[in-house]
């Protein structure tokens, strides 16, 4: 989403609370109703990276060790008392994300896999102000990427045969147009959508359905799965539909945030501890995948514990 297509000129800074006449082309006043009030948001910028994370604890190169060796291989028996344990590090705002989605939810439930989606504030509100100014994104410092992204995810959904379009309306407040200029994000208090998304993803973690969650919803805003402009109308239904009273959830949501907060807070922690800034990444016994590309390399990790052998074979009926 953008403002006026010649608003700015390139490299040009956006105007002041620019996010006040916002373009959100296509959005239809029913979508936007739709998006109920929610609570103020804590701080969720993460700059920071534990000295202890796994990329910087297991790095080496052709004359240092590393200060932590790679765990060992798993040798126990894999089977669906004892299935592998994953995280998947996701965003509601990440057509990646999405477009790893279903190899995903094929791996939870065709292996002994247990995913764990863990759902987190994106990129573009983790490295800027979120609180105060909405100006450039940290994310702008990547000057090549917005634009490649445009291309590329697209021509990733046609390669990997999943539905896709580009999310309208946005689910973060931004403005990008014209190519060139730099990534204005709104502050929290200007967002409507990601919160919303955010928190109910974490009121869907705490009954154990965030994989559900991520099918039910994703498609809407990256899917097409819902006219253009129009998925936030959608969203009550894809709760409702999965189990969980949608009503009801909005309800604790702004009566008792924080303990939704904690769910995103953690799993934001945790993600620190990957020393990974983008999504997704999927994490198995600490070591990070980043992007929906590195997913062959992901399963090709867990491949020797899911076709591990018992260490000794029972006898056989003849004798040894």
């Amino acid at each position: 989403m953008a403002l006026e297509p010649d608003s700015r000129t390139p490299n040009a800074a956006p105007a002041e609370n620019w996010w006040d006449n916002y373009d959100a082309t296509y959005v239809t006043p029913e979508a936007l109703a739709a998006v109920p009030e929610m609570p103020p948001v804590p701080p969720v910028t993460t700059f920071d990276h534990p000295k202890d994370n796994w990329t910087w604890t297991h790095c080496q190169n052709a004359h240092h060790k590393p200060a932590k060796e790679a765990p060992v291989p798993n040798r126990e028996i894999v089977s669906e008392d004892n299935p592998l344990e994953v995280d998947v590090f996701y965003s509601m705002r990440s057509p990646y994300s999405y477009l790893a989605l279903f190899r995903l939810a094929y791996l939870h439930s065709n292996y002994n896999v247990n995913v764990n989606i863990k759902v987190i504030f994106p990129i573009a509100v983790r490295t800027s102000d979120s609180a105060g100014s909405g100006g450039g994104s940290e994310l702008a410092g990547r000057w090549y990427y917005y634009w490649y992204s445009i291309m590329d995810a697209p021509r990733t959904g046609l390669y990997e045969g999943i539905p896709f379009r580009y999310a309208n309306p946005d689910p973060i407040v931004n403005d990008t147009w014209p190519p060139g200029a730099s990534q204005a994000v709104a502050p929290m208090k200007a967002e409507p959508y990601i919160s919303w998304l955010v928190r109910l993803a974490a009121a869907a973690d705490l009954e154990g359905k965030t994989m559900e969650y991520c099918l039910a919803v994703s498609p809407l805003i990256w899917g097409a799965r819902a006219p253009i402009g129009e998925w936030p109308l959608h969203v009550k239904g894809a709760v409702d539909g999965i189990g969980i009273d949608y009503d009801a959830t909005i309800k604790d949501i702004q009566t008792n945030p924080e303990k939704y907060d904690a769910v995103w807070d953690k799993h934001q922690d945790e993600f620190q501890m990957t020393r990974q800034g983008g999504v997704p990444t999927m994490s198995f016994n600490g070591e990070p995948f980043f992007g929906q590309d590195r997913f062959n390399q992901f399963f090709w990790r867990l491949r020797e514990p899911l076709m591990a052998r018992p260490l000794r074979w029972p006898s056989s009926p003849g004798g040894e």
